[in-house]
């Protein structure tokens, strides 16, 4: 067995290559406890792409190797490596990431597009959902997390398979194909079942926030907030971050399962039943988030060009959908209190848009003045509305959970 190994920002990479058998350990051992005293780091990758084979004293050297590391980690590890590592249970114990399997996107066809990646037919039952930026490989790798462990709890959902190399440095993650349409499509072509398809939207909604659950996977909603406001303030003034601190301290924790995006584009209809997708951001809070996200939307676009790609609905479709749900999902048919539901829906629809300018992707960067300024015209004036709007919702919320 060979081995090569760079110092990276304070990270010993280790590339393996061969048979790490009896003898190979033993020299392996012995040679690189010299490297890692020469070579202070604060963690370590083992790349065992090139890694053929492992003997049970190669076990030990990286049970070893896992021990004096703060940080530690093997990698692009081959299927019959890897069945060893799992087969003792060294991949309970230690970090261990199986090498991806590879998908050529010049045979498969694009179904969809958007403004990180695209989506693939890969077979009759596969579809492949790529993500363009390496910046947000790791949230593909934590939707694919959070969609099995979603599907473990009994929460509807396109069954996912794994992550894939699709050339190039891109990366996706592989589904199974929904034969049919999302609810937005099926909203927008048979608006004549509006009434029955926002019944079973608010159907699914209600079975998501009645999981509980203290799963870390799904990580904490209101986290997610916090995280946004630290990276907006940078570019407020000092009074503007102090108006977030007044929205973050309105939101509520909680314990129960919410998406975080639950718009009508993210739900899919396949035989009758409808299955949850886009899971990156689904996480443990309060439903007050999921309305928040559902509010962006239920106000309608400039254009239809707009909404339809964020939807699948046209304005027209989605005014009809915004009585519908408000009468559904709060159970009132008083018109007086209609109206007040959608002026505090109209409230909460900016928050989700203000804290984006937090974010730190491509998008975020060409918009982020636009977003300021519209936030300075429209949000940091109303601010006590807006906070009042998420009180009174939370506190409805809490009613309808407990009814």
């Amino acid at each position: 067995m060979d081995y090569h190994y760079r110092l990276d920002n304070g990270c010993l990479h280790v590339s393996l290559d061969g048979r790490l058998d009896t003898e190979s350990s033993i020299r392996f051992d012995a040679e690189f406890t010299e490297v890692c005293r020469n070579n202070p780091h604060g963690s370590m990758v083992i790349d065992a792409g090139k890694l053929e084979y492992i003997a049970s004293s190669g076990l030990r050297t990286i049970l070893k190797l896992a021990k004096s590391e703060k940080e530690f980690r093997i990698e692009n590890v081959s299927p019959s490596v890897y069945d060893v590592f799992e087969m003792t249970g060294f991949s309970r114990i230690i970090n261990i990431r199986k090498a991806l399997r590879k998908i050529n996107l010049e045979e498969c066809e694009r179904i969809g597009f958007g403004g990180n990646g695209a989506v693939y037919r890969v077979s009759e039952d596969e579809i492949v959902k790529v993500n363009y930026d390496p910046e947000t490989y790791e949230g593909l790798d934590k939707e694919l997390t959070k969609a099995k462990e979603a599907f473990l709890l009994g929460i509807p959902t396109a069954i996912s398979f794994d992550m894939v190399d699709c050339g190039d440095g891109k990366r996706g993650v592989v589904y199974e194909t929904i034969k049919s349409r999302t609810l937005g499509e099926t909203m927008q072509n048979e608006p004549d079942r509006m009434e029955e398809l926002t019944g079973k939207y608010v159907g699914q909604l209600n079975l998501l926030h009645s999981t509980r659950t203290d799963n870390p996977v799904f990580g904490n909603a209101k986290d997610y907030y916090r995280k946004q406001a630290e990276g907006a303030i940078r570019h407020l003034t000092e009074e503007e971050g102090k108006m977030l601190d007044m929205i973050l301290e309105a939101l509520p924790e909680g314990n129960r399962l919410v998406h975080c995006d639950a718009h009508p584009k993210n739900l899919m209809i396949q035989n009758g039943e409808m299955l949850w997708i886009d899971m990156e951001q689904m996480s443990v809070g309060h439903p007050i988030y999921d309305l928040i996200s559902i509010a962006v939307i239920l106000n309608g676009m400039r254009t239809d060009e707009l909404i339809l790609q964020m939807t699948g609905m046209d304005n027209a479709t989605v005014a009809l959908l915004k009585g519908c749900f408000i009468r559904r999902y709060f159970k009132t048919e008083d018109p007086e209190m209609i109206q007040k539901y959608s002026s505090m829906l109209d409230a909460l629809r900016l928050i989700r848009t203000v804290f984006a300018i937090g974010f730190n992707s491509s998008s975020t960067e060409k918009y982020r003045t636009a977003i300021i300024e519209m936030a300075r015209k429209v949000f940091f004036p109303n601010i006590h509305d807006i906070v009042g709007a998420v009180k009174s919702l939370t506190s409805v919320v809490d009613n309808i959970l407990q009814a």
